[in-house]
C-alpha cells in the first residue's frame, strides 16, 4: 500500500474567506456536552492496543468551536501503536471531488515529538453490518500532527485517502445514491515515533466530515461570522384547545415584546373512533387576527390507536380516494381563513413511529411522494391557495437505510414552499444520551440546504431535556446547551428561519421554564436577541418605554395605558393564562381598564399595523 504524508496545520493568525459551497456535512463525535471522565461514550467508540481515553476539560481556553470538552487520548506505548475509533454503519453521502474528513488535535510541547497516525475509513460495500476485508473498502491517510502550544485543524480531501486492502469495489462510493454503501467505521491509529519510551498525551475534537474546507470563522477556533441580515422567527406549540392565542406561558415568561410568529397545532384524523372528522376551526383565524402564522402538522392517524395498528390509515389510502371528502372539507376550512396557513402533513415520515412513514409503506418513498402530491393537488382544486406546505422529515432517519433518505422522497418544488424538521436532546426513555445540538442538527441541515436550497427552512419542534440527579453536576446543563444552539444558529446554520419550541413536559421536560437557569438562557442568549425578532427588518418598533406607560402593576383597581407618540388607531385586547380573551378595545388615546377583573396574571397586548406589544400584568 502506497502511504502520502500529509502535513494539514492552520495558522491562527490566518484569516480565510470560504464560498458557499464550504460546509459542514456530518458530525462523528463532538465531545462538547459529554461529562468530565466519561469513558462510555453514544453511538459505538472503541479502543485497541496501548490507547485509553476519557473526556476531558478543554485544557486550552474554550471556544465557540470546540466548547470545553473535548476527548484525552492517552498512548502508553507498550506496544508501539494505539487505536481510538466509532462504529457507525450508516449512510453518509459523501463526494470524494469535494469533501474532507477533519479533526482538531492538540499536541502539546510536554510530548516527546510529533504525532503519526493513520486515519482509517472503512466501507460496508456490501451493506450487511459487518466489515469483511475481502468484500469491503478500506480507506488511509497517514498525518503527521507536530508539537504546538495551540489547537491545530486537520483536514484531509477524501481523494488523499489511499486504498488499504483488496476487498470491496475499490472506489470511495458512500452514499445514499445507487444504495452505494454504507460508512462501516472511523479511527485514529497512533504510531509510536523513534525514541518515545513515556506516555503521551494527545487530545481531539470535533471529528466530521464537511464539503470543502470545513467552515471557520478568522481563526481555526471561532465560529463563521453571523450572517449578515438574517433571522430567525419564534414559534410555540400550541397543546391546549382550541389553539386561539399565542400560548401565553410562553410570552409571560420574558419581558413584553412580540416575539412568537408561529404557533404548532396538531390535529389528526380523529381523536376516538375509525372516522375521520376532526377539522380546524374559528380559533386559527383568531391566531391570525393576532399577526401569528398557524402551523397545522396533520397527524393522519387515529390518535385512540396505536400508530402501526392495522386499523391506521396508509399512504395508499390516501391516494385511492378513501379519504377525498374529508380532505376536502378540511381543504374548505382553510380556504376560509384571511391569510396563510403552513400544512406540515406526514412528518416525521423518515422515522418508523408513524403509519405514513416510508419504512411501514413498502419502503417505498414514491408512495409518499404520490400521497403528498395528492393531498396537495386537492387542496388547489378546492381553491384552498392561502397555504403554504411544509416538507418535514426527523433530524435523523430510522432506520438508516437506502430506502430512507430524505432528498428521495421531496416532493418536488411546485409542491413544497417550506422545509423543516424536528430536533430533541433527546427523547428516548430513561436517561438517554447528551448530544449537542451541532451533533444532532448537521447532517439533516446539510441534506435540505445542499438539495432544497431555495426553501425557507425551519425548526418545527425543538426541546432539550434537563439533566437528572443521576448525571454528574460537571455536566453540560441544558441552559448551556440552548445557548450554544444559538451560537450555531447564527453562524453553522444561518439559514434557519424559524424556531418553534416544544414547550410541554412529556418524555421528558421540555419546557423552556423546566429550571430558572434554562429560562433564563432562552431569555438572555435568545429573546432579547434580535435576530429572533418577529417584527420585519427595517420598520421600527415605536411603541417603546418613551411613549407607552402601563401602571400600577400590580394593581388592585384600575390599571392605566398612557400612551403618546402613535400614529393611527391602535387594538387593545386582554387574555388569561389559559389564552382565553377577557376585554378588548379599539383606543384613541389614555384609557383605563381592569375593574371587573378577578385577581390573577394577565397577557395585555396592544397592537396596530406598525407593531405589536405584550406585557404581563398582575391584579391583586
Amino acid at each position: 500500500m502506497k502511504k502520502i504524508i500529509l502535513f494539514y496545520i492552520c495558522l491562527f493568525s490566518i484569516s480565510i474567506s470560504f464560498s458557499q459551497t464550504s460546509k459542514l456535512k456530518s458530525i462523528i463525535y463532538d465531545f462538547d456536552g459529554l461529562d468530565i471522565g466519561q469513558t462510555d461514550l453514544p453511538d459505538g467508540d472503541y479502543k485497541n492496543f496501548d490507547l485509553s481515553y476519557h473526556v476531558a476539560a478543554n485544557p486550552l481556553t474554550a471556544s465557540d468551536m470546540l466548547g470545553d470538552r473535548v476527548l484525552q487520548l492517552d498512548l502508553n506505548w507498550s506496544g508501539g501503536t494505539g487505536e481510538f475509533g466509532k462504529g457507525i454503519t450508516k449512510y453518509i453521502q459523501l463526494d470524494i471531488t469535494a469533501d474532507r474528513f477533519n479533526f482538531y488535535c492538540y499536541n502539546p510541547l510536554s510530548n516527546y515529538s510529533s504525532g503519526q497516525a493513520d486515519v482509517i475509513i472503512t466501507e460496508d460495500d456490501n451493506q450487511n453490518g459487518i466489515y469483511e476485508s475481502p468484500l469491503d473498502d478500506k480507506w488511509v491517510s497517514s498525518v503527521t500532527i507536530p508539537r504546538s502550544a495551540e489547537w491545530q485543524l486537520i483536514s484531509i480531501p477524501l481523494n488523499a485517502f489511499t486504498d488499504g486492502n483488496s476487498g470491496g469495489n475499490g472506489i470511495f462510493d458512500a452514499g445514499y445514491i445507487g444504495n452505494a454503501g454504507k460508512i462501516f467505521n472511523i479511527s485514529l491509529l497512533f504510531h509510536r515515533a523513534p525514541g518515545v519510551t513515556n506516555l503521551e498525551t494527545f487530545f481531539i475534537d470535533m471529528l466530521c466530515f464537511s464539503q470543502g474546507t470545513l467552515p471557520h470563522g478568522s481563526t481555526i477556533l471561532d465560529l463563521p461570522a453571523k450572517a449578515t441580515g438574517g433571522r430567525c422567527l419564534l414559534g410555540s406549540y400550541a397543546y391546549r384547545s382550541p389553539a386561539d392565542s399565542v400560548p401565553p406561558e410562553v410570552e409571560a415568561m420574558f419581558p413584553a415584546v412580540n416575539k412568537l410568529k408561529y404557533v404548532n397545532i396538531f390535529m389528526p384524523f380523529a381523536y376516538s373512533g375509525i372516522t375521520a372528522d376532526v377539522l380546524p376551526g374559528n380559533a386559527l383565524q383568531r391566531l391570525i387576527n393576532k399577526g401569528c402564522r398557524p402551523l397545522i402538522t396533520w397527524e393522519m392517524m387515529y390518535t385512540a390507536f396505536a400508530s402501526i395498528d392495522p386499523v391506521q390509515p396508509r399512504l395508499n389510502l390516501i391516494t385511492n380516494g378513501s379519504f377525498d371528502g374529508y380532505i376536502d372539507a378540511f381543504a374548505a376550512q382553510v380556504k376560509t381563513y384571511s391569510d396563510t396557513v403552513i400544512m406540515r402533513p406526514f412528518h416525521e415520515f423518515d422515522g418508523n413511529w408513524y403509519p405514513w412513514s416510508v419504512d411501514l409503506n413498502s419502503q417505498n418513498p414514491n408512495n409518499f411522494i404520490m400521497a403528498y402530491r395528492y393531498i396537495v393537488d386537492r387542496f388547489r382544486a378546492q381553491g384552498a391557495t392561502n397555504v403554504l406546505w411544509l416538507f418535514s422529515p426527523n433530524s435523523a432517519p430510522t432506520p438508516n437505510a437506502g430506502y430512507n433518505w430524505l432528498v428521495d422522497a421531496y416532493p418536488g418544488d411546485n409542491y413544497v414552499d417550506l422545509v423543516g424538521t424536528s430536533l430533541y436532546n433527546h427523547p428516548l426513555a430513561g436517561v438517554p444520551p447528551w448530544k449537542s445540538f451541532r451533533t444532532l442538527f448537521t447532517e439533516v441541515y446539510y441534506y435540505m440546504t445542499a438539495y432544497f436550497p431555495s426553501k425557507p427552512f425551519i425548526i418545527c419542534e425543538s426541546a432539550c431535556r434537563e439533566r437528572y440527579g443521576t448525571e454528574p453536576v460537571s455536566s453540560q446543563t441544558k441552559a448551556e446547551w440552548i445557548c450554544a444552539m444559538d451560537n450555531d444558529l447564527q453562524s453553522l446554520f444561518s439559514k434557519v428561519r424559524g424556531l418553534i419550541f416544544l414547550n410541554t413536559n412529556k418524555e421528558h421536560d421540555w419546557r423552556i421554564n423546566s429550571s430558572f437557569a434554562a429560562k433564563e438562557a432562552v431569555r438572555t442568549c435568545i429573546w432579547e436577541d434580535p435576530y429572533y425578532d418577529a417584527i420585519p427588518l427595517g420598520v421600527q418598533n415605536v411603541f417603546n418605554e418613551n411613549n407607552l406607560r402601563v401602571f400600577p402593576n400590580p394593581f388592585i383597581n384600575k390599571l392605566n395605558i398612557e400612551f403618546a407618540g402613535v400614529e393611527g388607531e391602535a387594538s387593545i385586547s386582554v387574555y388569561d393564562l389559559l389564552g382565553r380573551e377577557k376585554w378588548s378595545s379599539k383606543i384613541h388615546n389614555n384609557i383605563s381598564i381592569g375593574e371587573d377583573f378577578l385577581p390573577g396574571i394577565y397577557i395585555l397586548e396592544i397592537k396596530n399595523v406598525n407593531f405589536c406589544r405584550k406585557i404581563k400584568v398582575v391584579k391583586q
